[in-house]
């Protein structure tokens, strides 16, 4: 599974779920305003295609947006057909769910006129953001899985919807995108965490190490807000050290460089 489908995977949940009709209005106006590329995926489609987001219909506030490219494997057969859009607000991961109404023509261009949705989902940039395990605690995980042996591997970075971990590849059967985990455990703030994951992506197997690892993808499925908390807290004050430590060295760069 692609950095997108994780992403997607993780944008399109109730989590982060707007539904008033005010929000729908704004952020439909401002992936407008920002004449910036979008991703569509309609259902069942074999590819991902890209387009804008040209402008939002006067009468009902439903968007329009420019033809697909690459064209759709079923051409003009387009009306009714379901799709996710996303793009990003002020560089926010910002999507909705919605469906082709009709292949329209606007300023002498194709394009198609899309249902108007009825809510709006927004990744907040806390949520979704990573960082390595606290200092100082365990960085172990132990990925738990049915009808297979648990698996020990090491946290290389966590957020508030997922965590990438390094494992040796399992002995008996082999783990596959999609994979439901029946537990992802591991230490947060002094105490041991159990939750139910998914595999959302899947690294080469490294030949240079010893013994050989590999990256995956973990969501976490169900997770405990007060749990979610935590991990966000976490990561946002290493990104706060992790600001202030380039100021710092932006700032000792330019003493230096007055010095000279």
């Amino acid at each position: 599974m692609s950095n997108l489908q994780e992403m997607i995977n993780l944008l399109f949940s109730d989590h982060y779920k707007l539904e008033s009709a005010s929000a729908v209005e704004r952020t439909l106006q401002q992936l407008t305003e920002g004449r910036d590329l979008v991703t569509v995926i309609l259902r069942n489609a074999r590819q991902a295609h890209t387009s804008m987001i040209l402008a939002v219909d006067g009468a009902d506030g439903a968007p329009i947006i420019d033809d697909l490219q690459p064209e759709p494997d079923a051409g003009g057969a387009l009306a009714g057909r379901p799709l996710l859009l996303v793009g990003r607000v002020q560089g926010v991961y910002t999507g909705f769910q919605s469906e082709v109404q009709e292949r329209i023509v606007w300023n002498r261009y194709d394009a198609l006129r899309l249902a108007l949705p009825t809510a709006v989902f927004q990744l907040q940039r806390r949520a979704f953001l990573r960082a390595a395990p606290v200092l100082g605690e365990s960085n172990r995980v132990t990925l738990q899985r049915r009808g297979a042996r648990v698996l020990d591997g090491l946290c290389a970075d966590i957020g508030g919807g997922g965590m990438r971990v390094l494992i040796g590849p399992p002995r008996d059967f082999p783990l596959y995108v999609g994979e439901k985990l029946a537990a992802l455990q591991f230490s947060l703030n002094g105490k041991v965490v159990a939750v139910a994951g998914e595999v959302c992506s899947m690294g080469a197997i490294g030949r240079s190490g010893t013994p050989p690892r590999q990256a995956l993808g973990l969501r976490f499925l169900d997770l405990p807000e007060a749990v979610r908390e935590q991990i966000i807290q976490h990561t946002l004050q290493r990104d706060r050290q992790h600001l202030r430590s380039t100021r710092s060295d932006l700032a000792s760069g330019c003493n230096l460089a007055g010095g000279i």
